[in-house]
């Protein structure tokens, strides 16, 4: 079992202490490298966005070129991840 040993620490030096760990912590998140938000598109705007029709999307999620994500009977993708799909399967 753990010992808990309490002292008494003045309140300026424990404010102070609570400070700095905060400080710390939100410089550490900060510095993230920060990540790109996915943008998530319906059918309509990648037809428009690479000229091709709703047919073309319904064959290519059937042939697993395009990554697709279904919810409730919707359809969106995640334009990213469809960009660079295609990309791969082009060379």
């Amino acid at each position: 079992m753990e010992q808990i040993i309490l002292s008494p620490i003045p309140l300026n030096e424990l404010k102070m202490a609570i400070r700095e760990i905060t400080e710390e912590a939100l410089l550490n998140i900060q510095n993230r490298p920060q990540k790109a938000k996915s943008q998530i598109v319906d059918g309509d705007y990648l037809q428009k966005k690479f000229g091709v029709t709703r047919q073309t999307l319904g064959r290519w999620r059937k042939q697993n070129k395009i990554p697709f994500i279904k919810q409730g009977g919707i359809i969106r993708y995640d334009l990213d991840k469809v960009i660079e799909s295609l990309e791969k399967k082009k060379r």
